[in-house]
């Protein structure tokens, strides 16, 4: 046999002195389970219907129109877990958005139906008042009544929350145009904006191409500047037939994300040092980042859903964490 496990060697055995042999390799990580779902009876709830639901101890789901001019307005009902999977879906509600805005749960006069209209589309507003939200985290300004798409997303913010060790998700999905699916994490640090608090896209699944980036700030700290480094692959639909594996392994030095074991993206930390962006390293220090797992319709990477067939599905098997406790002998 052959191994790279020695300093020097040779195809049946291992030669050289052992300080030369202290120059060999690593060892190979031992990791530790610390987070699993696997979406199935022994986690997942049922709700006043008796469907199953993501575990509310783990995930939030988002309500509402989120961010990126995105067509699709989240709701809690497009997510359920079914026969030990997570399946979230998009449907197409009607042939185009109509503007239907409503109040719920405000009392303020200067709040109606006309005001809360720029919550939703072709406006896409996200700051007030279309921030407000009730206690179950719907928004003040309700537009699902007239919204083209709907689908689903889930947090896991100040639930289930990682830093260094190993994420890996086997999932299926599907690229056609409009069906944008992704599993991405970003920092929680109090009063730390994006894209100070750093961003790693584990996987953005979109019109035949899957990519892997992560993402920071630049010395001025402005949104329209962050920085991107990311890597990329196309599929086929007989790839989107089949689940895959994405994997992401996270130290104080390197970040890198693969698909199936095979490495798409490899990144020195360092490049979001201080000297070079003269803000914190959002990725070192061991500093905490949730998850958010969404199936978007639309915005800026999605294309354009009118030309696919819809209901559209992202179904996921697992989703584990791993921190690393060791590593083994050389």
């Amino acid at each position: 046999y052959s191994t790279s496990k020695c300093a020097q060697w040779r195809p049946g055995r291992c030669i050289g002195s052992p300080k030369e042999l202290s120059t060999a390799s690593m060892g190979l990580p031992v990791w530790d389970l610390v987070f699993e779902d696997h979406f199935d009876r022994l986690t997942c709830v049922p709700d006043r219907n008796g469907i199953l639901r993501p575990n509310p101890l783990s995930w939030t789901p988002e309500i509402g129109y989120k961010r990126g001019r995105e067509n699709q307005f989240y709701k809690a009902e497009n997510v359920e877990c079914r026969n030990g999977a997570l399946v979230i879906t998009a449907q197409r509600e009607r042939a185009k958005p109509l503007p239907k805005c409503e109040v719920k749960g405000s009392d303020d006069p200067a709040l109606d139906g006309e005001a809360c209209s720029v919550c939703g589309p072709p406006t896409f507003e996200y700051g007030a008042p279309c921030d407000q939200t009730l206690g179950d985290g719907s928004p003040v300004c309700d537009c699902s009544a007239g919204a083209e798409y709907t689908s689903g997303s889930l947090v896991s913010r100040r639930k289930v929350e990682f830093s260094y060790g190993k994420l890996e998700m086997r999932a299926k999905i599907d690229t056609r145009p409009g069906a944008w699916s992704s599993w991405w994490a970003v920092g929680d640090f109090e009063d730390v904006p994006w894209p100070k608090n750093g961003e790693i896209d584990i996987m953005d699944a979109f019109q035949g191409m899957l990519k892997a980036s992560v993402i920071h700030a630049d010395e001025t700290g402005d949104a329209s500047n962050a920085i991107f480094h990311g890597a990329a692959k196309k599929v086929n639909a007989d790839w989107e037939r089949h689940y895959h594996t994405w994997t992401m392994e996270w130290d104080k030095d390197f970040i890198t994300i693969s698909v199936d074991r095979q490495e798409v993206l490899r990144l020195d930390l360092s490049v979001a040092d201080p000297v070079r962006t003269s803000w914190p390293n959002p990725f070192t220090n061991g500093k905490k980042f949730f998850m958010i797992l969404n199936l978007a319709v639309g915005g800026h990477s999605g294309g354009n859903a009118t030309q696919s067939e819809f209901p559209v599905t992202m179904m996921v098997d697992y989703i584990k964490y791993y921190q690393k406790k060791s590593r083994t002998d050389r």
